[in-house]
């Protein structure tokens, strides 16, 4: 067997393990979400161009589906499923985790020969994990989440597509339909760069995942005397969304 047929053998077992068809992700996680808003984590993996430890942490968040929201599994094991191999791969994994841990997106502590790797809250705060959309003793769910389909895996999009793209692609998940997206704002709202936004969006749209069009605005004392605008929604298998999800809940 190829590596490549091990890698893909390895994701579609842990997919399957997990019991669900995509995984939650808090909006917090792309765009803070307390008074006064900025950047979410998803700005420090691609300022600090970790591919590696995205694809990591999206895997992680796949496998730790259920509570205590922690897994443990070999390190060759998360080396198979991003595609490394031999002692530089092992490394690369160590690597990636106490990146990770560093940032307080998770937690990790050995349990014999595992480094077993529990979830922490999206927002990088260091906050315990819970599913966003269940209870938690007396909190209420909080229902501000997106989901990740496990067709990005399926499709193969870990390894075909960049790190910007992985990114633009989060974020058109955190955002309802018909989003627009003005590349002026991108490092304000998600500290992004504009041309890595406009790398993102074409990918996607090259792809097929995203549709874009063009609506033409009214501006009375622009030179042009209007304005055009462009709008974004995904298309299958990562959109369109519900209408309940378009108003900034998550999936049931």
């Amino acid at each position: 067997m190829s590596n490549d047929e091990q890698q893909r053998e390895a994701i579609a077992a842990l997919l399957k393990r997990s019991g669900r068809q995509w995984l939650p992700l808090r909006r917090s996680f792309t765009q803070l979400r307390s008074k006064g808003g900025g950047a979410g984590p998803l700005s420090w993996f691609v300022s600090g161009r970790r591919r590696r430890a995205l694809d990591l942490y999206l895997l992680a968040h796949a496998a730790a589906s259920k509570e205590p929201w922690d897994v443990g599994l070999p390190a060759t094991v998360w080396a198979r499923m991003l595609g490394l191999e031999g002692s530089g791969g092992l490394t690369s994994v160590s690597r990636q985790w106490t990146w990770l841990e560093q940032r307080q997106l998770i937690s990790t502590h050995r349990q014999d020969t595992l480094r077993k790797v529990s979830l922490l809250r999206e927002d990088g705060s260091g906050s315990a994990y819970w599913h966003p959309g269940v209870s938690e003793a007396q909190a209420a769910p909080e229902g501000d989440y997106f989901a990740l389909p496990y067709a990005y895996w399926e499709l193969g999009l870990q390894d075909r597509i960049d790190l910007p793209t992985k990114a633009v692609l989060l974020i058109a998940l955190s955002r309802p339909d018909d989003f627009i997206l003005p590349l002026e704002h991108a490092a304000k709202w998600y500290s992004v760069s504009p041309d890595s936004l406009r790398s993102g969006l074409r990918l996607l749209q090259t792809l097929g995942y995203l549709e874009r069009r063009t609506i033409r605005q009214s501006a009375p004392l622009t030179a042009a005397g209007f304005r055009e605008e462009r709008r974004y929604t995904l298309r299958p298998p990562f959109g369109p969304r519900s209408q309940d999800e378009a108003r900034g809940r998550g999936p049931s």
